[in-house]
C-alpha cells in the first residue's frame, strides 16, 4: 500500500489490510503495519516504537489488548502519548470496559470496521498532522 504517517498495530493480516485500502481511499497511507504476535513484540513495545518512529503521525490498534498488558497501555497512553491513537474493537472481543479505560486516556474508539477510515482520516486532517 501506499506509504504514509499511519502506524497499524492489529491481529488480523486481513484487518489490516483492509484499513490499509480505506485509509488510502483519502489519500492517507501506512508508515508500518505489524501484525501481532511480532516477534514477541506487545502492544506496549509497538506503542512506545510508534511514538519514537520519525514517520509515524497516528497510530491505529485493531483488535482488543490483551488483559494482562492493557492496565500498562493504558497507563503508558496517559502518561506518555503524543501521537493521536485510534482503536478498533471487534464486536466479538468487545470489552466494555477496555472501550472504557482506552477512551480515559484519550484514545480514539470505533466499533465500525466499515468506518475506520473515516474516522482516521477525520481525525488526522491538517492540522492535526504534518503530512506532507
Amino acid at each position: 500500500m501506499d506509504a504514509g504517517h499511519i502506524g497499524i498495530v492489529s491481529r488480523s493480516p486481513a484487518l489490516a489490510g483492509e484499513v490499509e485500502r480505506q485509509l488510502s481511499t483519502y489519500g492517507l497511507g501506512t508508515s508500518k503495519v505489524v501484525v501481532l504476535p511480532a516477534h514477541g513484540m506487545t502492544h506496549l513495545e509497538l506503542l512506545k516504537m510508534f511514538e519514537h518512529h520519525w514517520g509515524t503521525e497516528a497510530v491505529l490498534l485493531l483488535g482488543a489488548i490483551d488483559a494482562g498488558e492493557e492496565e500498562a497501555c493504558t497507563e503508558w497512553i496517559a502518561r506518555h502519548r503524543k501521537k493521536m491513537v485510534i482503536a478498533f474493537i471487534d464486536q466479538a472481543e468487545a470489552n466494555p470496559q477496555q472501550e472504557t479505560r482506552l477512551r480515559a486516556c484519550g484514545v480514539h474508539m470505533s466499533r465500525d470496521v466499515a468506518g475506520i477510515g473515516a474516522l482516521t482520516a477525520s481525525l488526522v486532517e491538517y492540522p492535526w498532522l504534518p503530512f506532507d
